[in-house]
C-alpha cells in the first residue's frame, strides 16, 4: 500500500512543525477518531489538531482512509494506554492476533469448548494426573492466542528474555555449517509404507515431475509463511515478533533475523526435497483410493504439512511443549526445539510399541532412526568426523568420544528442563576427571561447564572469556598494531559487542577469517569447502598441518600459511 500510494517510511516518522507528534501518529489519531475511538491521555485539541492536520493532507487522508479498508470491515484496531511506543504495524499486528483471529476461530473455539468441557477435562485430570491436564489447557491457552508466550515482553522477564534470545540470534548469525546440518532432515520423510525407500527412489527417478514437486512445495504458502515469520523453532520466531516493535530493540532483531536466512532457506530446502516424494507417492495413494485430482492434492498436502511439523523443528503451539514455551524453557532449551520433537516421536513410538499399538516395524524403527541414527550423523559432521586421520587412534577417541556425548546431550535435552539438568551435571563430572588427570588442574572449567545449563547465557560467557584470554595473552601485540587488521583487539571487542547488545559483531569477523583460510591457501578442494560451510581450521585439523610443517621456527617451503588478511589474528598456538 505504501508502494503504491508512494508513502515513504521514513517520511512518516517525521516530527510535524510545531507539534509533538508524527505524521505516522497522526495518521493513527486520524484514524481511531474516525471510528468513534477514545484515545487514552490524548487532549481534544491534540485530537483536533491532528485529526485536521491529515484531513488537510490528501496523501495522508487516503493512505489513512485504506488502513481502514485493509481491515475489511472489522475496523482498525483501538487504542491502548501504550499507544505511543506502538506504530502503523504493530497495530495491524495486533489486529490480526486479536480481531482477525477470534473471528477466523470461532468454530475451532466451539470445537474446543464442546471437546473439552469441564466435566471431560476432569476425567482427563483423573485417568492422567493434573501435570497433563494443566499441560493441555496451557496448550490450548496457546493455539487460541497463536502465541507462545505467556509474560509480557516489556516486562522485565520479558526484557531479559528478549536479550538472552539474541544471544541465538548472534550464534545462528549467517551460520552456514548449521544450514548445512539442517538438510539432514530430508531422509525423516522414508516410511514403511507408500514412500519407503524404494518407492521415494522411484518418485525421484522421475526427475521432470520431482522438481515441479519440489517448486510446488518450496513456493508454497506454508513454507512461505515458515521462512518469512521464522516460525521454525520457538527462539526464531520471538526475534522474528521482536523485530516488529520497532526501536533499539527492533533494530537488532531486524538485524538477527536477516542472519537466519541460510538457515531458513536450508530448512525449506530439506522440507520440499524430502517431502517432493513423499507428496507424490501420497497423491497416488489417494487417487487409488478413489478421490478426485483435487481432493488427492488437498489431502497429500496435509499429510506433508503435518509430518513436516511433527519431524521438523516448529514453533507451532500444538507442537512444543509447555516448558519450551514458558520463561525457563526459553532459557534452558534453547536450541532443543529438534530434539525434543525427536523425544516425543521416540516416546509416542516406545508407548505404541508397548501397548501393541500401530505396526511394530514402524515403531522400532522410529526409535532406532530417531534415537541413534540421527544423532550419529549429525554428531559425526558437527564434529567433523570426514577430516579425521583415521590412523591417529588417540584422534580418533576423541572423536568418537565427542559423538557419543553429543548424541547423550540431545536425547537428555529433548527430554526436557530435567534432562537439560542431567546433562549438564554429566559435562560438570566429566570435566572434573579430565582436569583431575593433568598436572596442573583448572577446577575454575568445571565450573564454567555448569553454566551450559543455558546454552545462550555460556556462549554470552563464553565470549567474553575469549575477549578476556585475548587481552591477557596479546595485550602487547594490541596496543602495537594499532588499526591493524591483524590486531587481535578487533575479534576481542567483537566478542565484547557481541556478548552485551546481540550485535553479531564477532559471527563477521570469524567469517572473514574462514574466507581468507579458504582462499589464501594451498589447500584441498574438500578443505575449501569445509572452511566456507563453517568448519575451523583446528577442527579440520588445517592447524596441525602447518605445525607440523615448521621446523625451528621456520616454514618450510610448500606449507599451508595464509596470506595475513586476517581480523583479529588467531588463537595463539603454545
Amino acid at each position: 500500500m505504501k508502494k503504491n500510494l508512494k508513502i515513504i517510511p521514513k517520511n512518516l516518522r517525521k516530527k510535524i512543525p510545531n507539534e509533538g507528534f508524527t505524521k505516522e501518529q497522526a495518521v493513527r489519531i486520524y484514524i481511531w477518531n474516525q471510528q468513534g475511538f477514545e484515545v487514552p491521555g490524548l487532549s481534544k485539541s491534540d485530537l483536533n489538531e491532528m485529526t485536521k492536520y491529515v484531513f488537510n493532507n490528501p496523501e495522508l487522508r487516503v493512505f489513512a482512509d485504506q488502513l481502514i479498508a485493509i481491515n475489511k470491515g472489522d475496523g482498525y484496531i483501538g487504542p491502548n494506554e501504550g499507544w505511543l511506543a506502538g506504530s502503523i504495524t504493530t497495530d495491524l499486528m495486533a489486529g490480526l492476533q486479536i480481531t482477525k483471529r477470534a473471528k477466523h476461530l470461532e468454530q475451532w473455539q466451539a470445537n474446543v469448548d464442546a471437546i473439552f468441557s469441564k466435566q471431560n477435562l476432569n476425567k482427563l485430570e483423573a485417568a492422567y494426573g493434573s501435570n497433563y491436564r494443566e499441560a493441555l489447557e496451557n496448550m490450548l491457552k496457546r493455539m487460541k492466542s497463536g502465541k507462545n508466550r505467556n509474560f509480557d515482553g516489556d516486562s522485565n522477564t520479558g526484557r531479559f528474555l528478549d536479550w538472552v534470545n539474541g544471544s541465538t540470534g548472534a550464534i545462528m548469525f549467517f551460520n552456514t555449517r548449521s544450514a548445512l546440518l539442517q538438510t539432514i532432515s530430508a531422509v525423516n520423510f522414508i516410511n514403511w509404507s507408500d514412500n519407503n525407500i524404494l518407492k521415494a527412489s522411484a518418485a525421484f527417478a522421475n526427475q521432470p515431475q520431482y522438481w515441479k514437486d519440489f517448486a510446488y512445495l518450496f513456493n508454497s504458502d506454508f513454507l512461505k509463511e515458515r521462512r518469512n515469520n521464522l516460525t521454525i523453532n520457538i527462539n526464531e520466531a520471538d526475534i522474528a515478533e521482536m523485530a516488529n516493535k520497532g526501536g533499539v530493540r527492533g533494530a537488532i532483531s531486524y538485524i538477527l533475523q536477516k542472519g537466519f536466512l541460510p538457515t531458513q532457506f536450508a530448512d525449506s530446502f530439506a522440507i520440499a526435497s524430502g517431502g517432493a516424494t513423499f507428496y507424490r507417492n501420497r497423491l497416488k495413494s489417494y487417487l487409488k483410493e478413489g478421490l478426485s485430482q483435487s481432493e488427492a492434492e488437498q489431502k497429500a498436502f496435509d499429510d506433508f504439512r503435518e509430518a513436516t511439523e511433527e519431524s521438523q523443528q516448529s514453533s507451532r503451539p500444538d507442537r512444543i511443549s509447555q516448558q519450551q514455551a514458558g520463561p525457563l524453557g526459553r532459557i534452558v532449551l534453547a536450541f532443543a526445539n529438534t530434539p525434543s520433537q525427536y523425544a516425543r516421536i521416540i516416546k509416542k513410538a516406545s508407548m505404541d510399541l508397548a501397548a501393541g499399538r500401530g505396526d511394530a516395524k514402524v515403531n522400532i524403527s522410529k526409535i532406532l532412526y530417531y534415537g541413534a541414527v540421527q544423532g550419529i550423523i549429525f554428531n559425526a559432521i558437527q564434529s567433523a568426523l570426514f577430516a579425521a586421520d583415521f590412523e591417529d587412534e588417540e584422534e580418533m577417541d576423541e572423536k568418537y568420544m565427542r559423538m557419543a556425548n553429543g548424541m547423550a546431550d540431545g536425547i537428555l535435552r529433548g527430554i526436557g528442563v530435567g534432562g537439560a539438568v542431567a546433562s549438564t551435571v554429566k559435562g560438570g563430572v566429566l570435566k572434573a576427571i579430565e582436569e583431575s588427570e593433568k598436572k596442573r588442574p583448572n577446577y575454575e572449567k568445571v565450573a564454567f561447564e555448569m553454566t551450559k545449563i543455558s546454552p545462550p547465557i555460556s556462549s554470552k560467557l563464553s565470549r567474553l572469556n575469549q575477549a578476556a584470554r585475548e587481552v591477557q595473552w596479546n595485550k602487547k601485540e594490541m596496543s602495537q598494531m594499532g588499526w591493524s587488521l591483524d590486531n587481535p583487539a578487533w575479534l576481542a571487542s567483537a566478542n565484547v559487542i557481541s556478548a552485551t547488545t546481540n550485535i553479531p559483531a564477532d559471527r563477521v569477523i570469524k567469517k572473514i577469517n574462514n574466507i581468507d583460510a579458504a582462499y589464501s591457501q594451498d589447500l584441498e578442494m574438500w578443505e575449501r569447502m569445509a572452511l566456507l560451510g563453517g568448519w575451523s581450521e583446528w577442527e579440520l585439523g588445517i592447524q596441525d598441518d602447518k605445525k607440523k610443517k615448521q621446523t625451528g621456527g621456520r616454514v618450510e617451503a610448500g606449507s599451508r600459511v595464509g596470506s595475513g588478511i586476517r581480523v583479529g589474528g588467531g588463537r595463539r598456538v603454545k
